[in-house]
């Protein structure tokens, strides 16, 4: 097999494109073929950009041909867009579609999504996709498969060699969330994390939350109930499992999906296509101290960063990295606080003199699970050695998966 080289003609293109699917077939790879394989992708997708070059559909255009085919005023496009003001702001290129308009003018008047998608959002600041950056054999695992390609029968060598064919489905829709992905904005990790492996994780996890139908739509108005309700439910060991109902009663989606590998990722918090708030987990550390923070911090998003927002941001957060920016900070804040104020454990003397007695005698005086109060303290102390037996080892995942 030649090395890859700068691609100047049909033949070589040709040439490069079998020596691709040759190595789409393999199952595994080495680091030198995963190197070559990425190689070979960009410089034929240069080539064919250059060669056969296709312009984004212009998504404005898309809709004012529907509406012509089907005879639509303005105030036709209202229950997809929002209201009349915004009808006129969108169709004059004002406003952007959000990802709740996209979706409803999908389904309600059968716009493709690549039109809707094709020049959203500023043109050129659209992400362009590598469909084979995908981390799709780690996602073709039994233990991922039911998440990212729930119907597909095939074998794994075949997604591979059509990766956009049986990827595209999942990813288009969810452009305008995970494209901060990669432009890290609202991203809270290293910059080691896999952006495709994020992209893909934030996808699933937003197809889930499409399916699932809700008891009633989200109204920030009933905060404090919420705060309330999922405080009572904290206090038992099944309390992750009663949350997502809990949750759902109150109109917020909570999803859950294993980490991809490279993501090191504890949870996202976006707006879903039915304007309804989603909190996506993965559970990587299955302790009940971390399930509870990481959902609070996530709530603390819905709840203070996205309601009147730009219903396409989204919060995607390694919670082991410190916060870096003031919306990290009051999420932190509000997580910690929410749970249990550190001032009451200053006044019990809980960070110096702390046993496990202890602890069980202070939750039971806050009515307070004891792991969220162990987990404080090994927190505030940067000591994860102690305590350890009362954080909840093991006890979120079987609920949840």
């Amino acid at each position: 097999m030649s090395e890859p080289k700068l691609i100047t003609s049909d033949k070589e293109h040709e040439d490069a494109m079998r020596q691709l699917n040759i190595l789409l077939d393999k199952d595994e790879l080495n680091v030198q073929e995963e190197n070559k394989l990425e190689l070979l992708a960009y410089l034929i997708e240069k080539y064919e950009e250059e060669h056969f070059p296709i312009g984004n559909p212009d998504p404005i255009e898309a809709i004012k041909f529907r509406m012509e085919q089907m005879d639509l005023s303005q105030d036709d496009l209202v229950p997809y867009i929002g209201s009349s003001s915004k009808v006129s702001e969108v169709l004059n290129k004002k406003r952007s579609l959000s990802l709740k308009m996209i979706r409803d003018l999908h389904f309600g008047l059968g716009i493709p999504y690549d039109s809707l998608l094709g020049n959203n959002d500023s043109n050129e600041n659209m992400v362009t996709l590598d469909w084979f950056k995908f981390p799709i054999a780690a996602m073709y695992r039994p233990k991922f498969k039911k998440y990212f390609f729930p119907l597909v029968k095939v074998q794994l060598s075949r997604i591979k060699e059509k990766a956009e064919e049986y990827l595209r489905p999942l990813i288009t829709p969810y452009h305008p969330i995970f494209q901060n992905c990669f432009r890290r904005q609202n991203v809270r990790m290293g910059s080691s994390s896999d952006e495709y492996a994020l992209v893909a994780w934030i996808a699933a996890c937003c197809r889930i939350a499409d399916q699932e139908k809700l008891l009633q739509a989200f109204n920030p108005k009933h905060e404090k109930e919420l705060i309330q309700a999922l405080k009572s439910v904290s206090l038992l060991d099944e309390g992750p499992k009663l949350a997502k109902e809990m949750l759902k009663k109150f109109g917020i989606h909570l999803v859950i999906i294993p980490h991809l590998p490279r993501t090191h990722l504890d949870g996202i918090s976006c707006i879903g296509s039915d304007g309804n708030p989603i909190i996506g987990m993965t559970l990587r550390y299955d302790r009940l101290d971390n399930f509870w923070f990481t959902l609070y911090h996530e709530l603390a998003h819905v709840l203070l960063h996205l309601q009147g927002s730009d219903s396409n941001e989204a919060f995607v957060d390694d919670l082991k990295y410190r916060a870096n920016n003031d919306k990290e900070s009051d999420a932190d804040a509000f997580a910690s606080t929410t749970l249990i104020d550190d001032k009451l454990l200053e006044e019990d003397n809980m960070f110096e003199d702390y046993s496990a007695e202890r602890v069980l005698e202070f939750a039971n005086k806050h009515s307070i699970h004891p792991s969220i109060v162990a987990g404080r303290i090994r927190h505030h102390l940067n000591n994860y050695r102690i305590l350890w037996n009362l954080v909840g080892n093991g006890q979120v995942q079987e609920q949840l998966f």
